[in-house]
């Protein structure tokens, strides 16, 4: 029982994580589409980053990985608006 209440979690775990990846992409095509235009490279921006930590997140962005709490660590394809917002605040 115990087990199966690991994995239940595990799998709640894993859902949020895609929901939250999802959310990204409707949130980016949405722009997109008001914009009207196709933006086929990433675009670049102005990150508030202050101290050695938030300047780690930068590299770790830059480098092409999630630094939002959602995703953390995992691999990105094209901008994260919830990896932005979160450097943002710091």
């Amino acid at each position: 029982m115990e087990k199966t209440l690991q994995e239940l979690k595990t799998i709640i775990r894993e859902l949020i994580i895609e929901v939250g990846e999802l959310k990204e992409k409707v949130s980016y095509l949405e722009k997109a589409n008001q914009e009207s235009t196709y933006v086929s490279q990433p675009a670049t921006y102005t990150l508030s980053l202050e101290g050695e930590s938030y300047e780690n997140l930068g590299k770790i962005y830059k480098e092409g990985f999630h630094v939002c709490p959602m995703s953390y660590g995992r691999p990105r394809n094209g901008d994260c608006l919830f990896c932005v917002a979160f450097m943002e605040k710091g």
